[in-house]
């Protein structure tokens, strides 16, 4: 049998400079695009564009001649080029960036999000931007030397790079500056450049050693003896829900007509540890502060679930999300993402599903305090308009695809509110469950967003950039506290808390000092319920 001719036939160097261009040509739209904007109106700055491009060619042929080794390099070719057909479509179509923190949310996806990424947009960028260079890779001959001369080449080639860098470099230094300087967002969009670093940060934290030892941590939790009421308490981990689109918080729209008529404090200066669930969920219930967190130290350590279960707590994990991130890795955790255990699934099951079954699980937690976490799918994007029942649709017209792009900003924000109004829903519903249980236990409701969502502004959606870069639409969170009649209030002391500028940090804190729990690992300052005149806990 014949084989097929080639349609090229090119020495390796050759084929990194033909990639490499197009690479600097077509998976560049948002890095263009962006550095436009900061540098277009500028003295020079569209020389500088194309200086920017030049150097990114450059940038992109180094680290290509790095990675292409003989009979290794269509395979290499083939797996960056297909990276960078990803990276550029939700670049170009959401102005995010693929950073480390993204890819692990991106493995921690599951099946139902990925659902909600995949449209004909995506799949049409994957075809000519992936399928058809690789095909195109795969039917060029590739000419090899030996390998002494192949090093050789390569180590000419990468030089060339290197001035070419040079060159682009220094009539524009003081642009540059800038660029390195104040402009570190750009940086991100690099494609494939970024995403291969990204991608190789991942998968060397993905494949460290995973049989280190946890460390413990609250071992001497306690309640104390003068604690006489059982606590029964809720912890809502909110997705992706704003501060500013809360009507509590002065929203222009009532997006919380439920809770508006509940005796609930939103506190609405609260601001996020992280811009995604994968980072901030393990930081929302870790000892570490933002400033010093580290993800791959936090799951080496124990958390707030742990040092509640150190004092006796009953802990129960109920997600309606992709999983708890590794929060619930020693506690009873429960999937309500599937109709088997969630009784009220339609288009997607509902978070109001959790509520199921907790009458029974309650009671048969005889003695001590109880803690049932609920993680929402709140308004987990783009597929918001899946993010609510039909009768939810109060904002019209609403974006009803996930293909943000193919909807007007005013109709993906009129989805969002709609989700919005659902979670308003659920947690009314979550405080009529716990007022039922009001004679029997000290009750309270403390719900928590993991981070805030970009909605189209200044052409950014979804959530997930670099914190420092983040704009406060993903750090600026939703944070409500209802308490039961076990709790003495003085209402309007109460009030008083809510414009205090607070963060996730007060979270491990304030649940300590929710459920009385005295452990070394207390700090008062950080408890926002303490040093107040309105709640006294130690309750008789």
């Amino acid at each position: 049998m014949s084989q097929s001719r080639p349609w090229l036939t090119l020495s390796i160097s050759r084929l990194i400079l033909l990639v490499a261009g197009f690479f600097t040509v077509f998976y560049n739209l948002a890095f263009f695009r962006n550095s436009y904007l900061e540098f277009a109106d500028q003295p020079g700055g569209l020389l500088f564009m194309g200086s920017l491009a030049i150097f990114l060619f450059a940038a992109t042929v180094l680290v290509l001649s790095l990675l292409c080794v003989r009979f290794l390099t269509k395979p290499v070719l083939i797996l960056v080029i297909f990276t960078a057909a990803g990276a550029s479509y939700f670049m170009n179509r959401y102005n995010i960036v693929i950073d480390t923190t993204m890819l692990t949310n991106v493995a921690e996806t599951d099946t139902r999000e990925v659902r909600d990424l995949v449209n004909p947009g995506l799949l049409l960028s994957l075809l000519l931007l992936g399928v058809l260079p690789a095909l195109l890779i795969l039917k060029t001959r590739i000419v090899c030397h030996s390998f002494g001369r192949e090093i050789w080449n390569r180590v000419r080639l990468a030089g060339a790079a290197m001035v070419l860098v040079i060159v682009s470099l220094l009539p524009f230094s003081a642009f540059y500056a800038s660029f390195f300087r104040e402009h570190k967002i750009l940086r991100y969009y690099a494609n494939p450049v970024t995403a291969l670093y990204s991608a190789g940060k991942f998968m060397d934290t993905a494949f460290e050693d995973g049989n280190r030892e946890i460390t413990s941590l609250g071992l001497d939790a306690h309640i104390p003896v003068e604690d006489r009421d059982r606590e029964l308490i809720f912890l809502v981990v909110g997705e992706a829900v704003r501060a500013d689109h809360l009507g509590l918080n002065g929203y222009a729209r009532q997006t919380t007509p439920k809770l508006i008529d509940r005796d609930v404090v939103s506190f609405d200066q609260v601001y996020s540890c992280g811009t995604a669930t994968a980072y901030s969920v393990p930081c929302m219930f870790s000892l570490q502060e933002r400033t010093e967190f580290d993800l791959d130290e936090a799951n080496l350590q124990e958390n707030l679930l742990d040092v509640l279960g150190h004092a006796g707590v009953s802990v129960l994990w109920r997600d309606n999300n992709s999983s708890s991130k590794g929060v619930a890795h020693a506690t009873t955790f429960e999937d309500f993402r599937h109709p088997g255990n969630n009784p009220v699934c339609d288009e997607e099951c509902r978070d109001i599903g959790m509520l199921e079954g907790l009458d029974e699980y309650i009671g048969q937690q005889e003695n001590g305090d109880i803690v049932i976490v609920l993680h929402q799918m709140g308004n987990h994007g783009p597929a918001y308009f899946k993010r609510f029942p039909p009768e939810f649709a109060t904002f019209q017209p609403y974006c009803q695809s996930n293909r943000l792009e193919s909807c007007s900003q005013q109709e993906i924000v009129n989805a969002y509110d709609n989700a919005v109004l659902y979670t308003d829903y659920f947690l009314d519903q979550v405080i009529g469950f716990l007022e039922r249980y009001n004679g029997e236990f000290a009750t309270a409701m403390y719900y928590m967003s993991d981070h805030g969502e970009s909605l189209g502004e200044g052409g950014v959606y979804l959530h997930g950039l670099p914190y420092l870069l983040a704009p406060d639409s993903q750090k600026h969170v939703a944070s409500l506290l209802w308490l039961g009649d076990s709790y003495p209030v003085d209402r309007q002391a109460l009030d008083t808390l809510r414009h205090r500028q607070l963060s996730h940090d007060n979270f491990f804190h304030t649940v300590l000092g929710l459920m009385e729990i005295q452990t070394s690992l207390y700090d008062s300052d950080k408890d926002i319920l303490a040093n107040t005149d309105f709640l006294v806990l130690n309750r008789d």
